[in-house]
This record gives structure tokens, C-alpha cells and sequence, in this order.
């Protein structure tokens, strides 16, 4: 029993000891006259995205121990502190599931599943690419008006929402922002000093 505690233990220390770390947001420097604008890494799923300042960032695992779900959220600063038993705010997130266990086709996984509200449009889907990655997106309709885009990269389905309340809500732009500046690879973790701080 011994022995056995002992593996765990290893085991456990090995596998944190080599989890990729999360990156805090930082600043970019885009084209002159554009935008200024923050940008996030995922080292444990391999992608990063740019949004636009103002915007309150904040990240958790959603899932369990039979399935992975990671979620980014983005708020805008202003509506970042939700008024005393009202509704949530308006936001942009990024949800990643683990999808190496059933492997299913992103087609099926938006018109089967709940998560991507396909069911509370009207039953169409638009074609774009994300970071390369053939993606679909489908619009809804609930407390707000919503739109999410779903696409497969590796052994993950990434769905990227956003909430609106009318069609020229500043938040529409920083979703575009978002999906059109996703990319995936092997991006360097950032070092850490002895107080794991990252630099």
C-alpha cells in the first residue's frame, strides 16, 4: 500500500510538473491606427487570440473527470460587475470540450448537442475558416441574441459565442476580432521566477 501511495503521489507530481502553464493576456502592437489590443495563449490547448481592450478576461475549468470543458470569457469593463439579482452580462467565450473520447464529427456535435443552441435558431449554418480550421457558425435566439461558431482542432471542439442585445453593439466587432485573429501552434510558455510569476 506503501509502494502503491508513493506511485500516485509520483505520478501526480510528474503530470502537474509538466501541465502547460496559462498566460495572462497581454498587450500587442498591431497596425498603426488600429484597434489596441490584448492578446491571450492557451499552452494547455495550443491557441491564442487577440480582443480588444476593455474587455475583462477570465478563464475556468467547467468540465469533470469523464469529460474536459475549459471556458475564456470576456466582458466588456463596464458591464463587468452584473447588477444585484439581475442577469449576466453580455460576453464573448470560448469553450473548448474534450472530444478525443467520442471523436464526433463537428456537423454532428452542433446539431446534436444542446451547447451550440442550434436548435434555438433557424437551422442554418454559415461556412468560415478559424485559425485554418473549416468552422461553422449558427445564430440564436434566447435572453439575448446570440451567435456561435464551432470548429475541431485536435482532439478538442472549440465553440466561440457571443451575446448581443442589438445588431450595433460594439461587442459584435471584438467577436469578429477574435475569430479572425485565432491561431494555433506550440507557443513558448512564459518563464517563471521563483514566485511563479509570469514574465
Amino acid at each position: 500500500l506503501i509502494v502503491l501511495a508513493l506511485l500516485i503521489v509520483g505520478a501526480a507530481a510528474y503530470a502537474f510538473s509538466t501541465r502547460k502553464a496559462l498566460s495572462p493576456a497581454e498587450p500587442v502592437n498591431e497596425a498603426p491606427g488600429a484597434v489596441a489590443a490584448m492578446r491571450y495563449t492557451n499552452f494547455e490547448h495550443d491557441f491564442r487570440f487577440t480582443y480588444p481592450e476593455g474587455y475583462v478576461l477570465t478563464e475556468a475549468e467547467r468540465g469533470d473527470a469523464h469529460r474536459g470543458h475549459y471556458q475564456v470569457m470576456l466582458v466588456a469593463e463596464e458591464n463587468a460587475v452584473p447588477p444585484e439579482n439581475g442577469e449576466g452580462p453580455t460576453a464573448i467565450t470560448v469553450d473548448v470540450y474534450q472530444n478525443d473520447i467520442d471523436q464526433q464529427p463537428v456537423m454532428n456535435w452542433i446539431t446534436t448537442t444542446n451547447i451550440a443552441n442550434f436548435k434555438l435558431g433557424d437551422g442554418k449554418l454559415a461556412e468560415r475558416r478559424v485559425g485554418g480550421e473549416a468552422a461553422y457558425t449558427n445564430t440564436w435566439s434566447g435572453l439575448y441574441e446570440g451567435k456561435t461558431t464551432t470548429f475541431a482542432h485536435g482532439d478538442d471542439i472549440i465553440a466561440v459565442s457571443v451575446t448581443w442585445l442589438t445588431p450595433e453593439d460594439e461587442i459584435l466587432e471584438a467577436y469578429e476580432h477574435v475569430l479572425d485573429s485565432f491561431e494555433f501552434g506550440q507557443f513558448d510558455p512564459p518563464v517563471l521566477n521563483e514566485d511563479a510569476t509570469p514574465q
